[in-house]
């Protein structure tokens, strides 16, 4: 049950992302009319993310859209940090998946079926269907994942027995990270953990080094996807590395050394577990994104040192005489 759940969830982020996808020349265009002003462009990149519930979709367009030149670099950096928010503030909607409201959305599936039965495929109500199916996926997929941990005590026993074991920090931020970068999707990785959390699998602490590692998780399919393509895309993925590695090297080290002064309080604060994962993860976002959003020209000129523009080839007159 919790690796059907599991596909439900991803099949249902694939579709959603792909109803905005087709419309993404809309985004180009958004992109040519704001220029450089790095708020705009980090608003476009939450707002595409939360639209699409996926930052990797989000950061793969921007790979698409830099490779076509249509993006500039600080362009593409300010979009990656907005992308990285817009993906915190999706993780908040998922913890809705632990309330009775999930019923509600869960039967979108059924309104966006009957869309597409009983209307003309040129409707927009048909066009439409997609979203309200995929949406409904989502959350449909999310349930069965915590279904499976309620029903199944054998499996809830193995998780909740691993995470006895696995105590030490930066161990479970590489659980983290090996999980969401072998499901391709920081989103499905919090789903995950919210389901846990529902059953009693772990406590806060060791949920707050896999949300971290998670994050540094969704850089890997950036990285993938700028293999091919040019400079300026390898450049934006090495931006976003360097966001999310720099939210991990400040929050481990912040909860590590001080965790026993910030997590009573912040407990107290948000007595749900589920709203706590959520709550963290646009906690660690933002605050990376605030701090790194002024420093969008610094990044740019590093990775440009660390990736230089190939030289032009110097022509060797002797060479052509001999």
């Amino acid at each position: 049950m919790l690796l059907a759940g599991l596909g439900a969830f991803l099949y249902g982020l694939h579709v959603f992302s792909g109803f905005f996808k087709r419309n993404n020349h809309k985004v180009k265009n958004a992109f040519a009319k704001i220029g450089e002003n790095r708020f705009f462009n980090a608003g476009i990149g939450a707002g595409t993310t939360v639209a699409v519930q996926s930052s990797t979709a989000t950061t793969v367009t921007i790979v698409g859209l830099i490779s076509a030149g249509v993006m500039t670099l600080p362009q593409a950096t300010a979009a990656i940090i907005g992308a990285n928010v817009g993906s915190a503030l999706s993780d908040m909607l998922l913890s809705l998946s632990a309330f009775r409201i999930r019923y509600i959305f869960m039967a979108f599936t059924f309104v966006g079926v009957l869309g597409k039965a009983f209307t003309k495929r040129n409707n927009w109500f048909c066009k439409a269907s997609d979203l309200f199916i995929s949406f409904g996926l989502i959350f449909i997929g999310l349930n069965l994942m915590r279904s499976a941990f309620s029903d199944n005590i054998h499996l809830t026993e193995f998780f909740t027995n691993m995470f006895e074991v696995v105590r030490f920090p930066l161990l479970l931020v590489l659980l983290g990270f090996l999980l969401t970068a072998i499901i391709q999707s920081s989103s499905a990785s919090v789903g995950l953990y919210i389901a846990m959390a529902a059953n009693g699998v772990f406590g806060i602490e060791t949920v707050l080094y896999l949300v971290i590692g998670s994050s540094l998780g969704t850089t890997l399919t950036m990285m993938l996807a700028a293999i091919p393509a040019n400079r300026d895309a390898k450049r934006a993925a090495l931006i976003h590395l360097f966001y999310n590695l720099f939210g991990t090297i400040l929050f481990v080290t912040l909860i590590w050394s001080a965790g026993h002064i910030l997590i009573p309080p912040f407990t107290r604060l948000i007595p749900s577990l589920i709203w706590q994962i959520s709550v963290f993860s646009v906690i660690l976002n933002l605050t990376t994104a605030l701090i790194l959003i002024w420093l969008v020209k610094p990044l740019t000129a590093l990775v440009r040192k660390i990736i230089p523009d190939k030289p032009d080839k110097v022509i060797d007159m002797e060479e052509i005489l001999v």
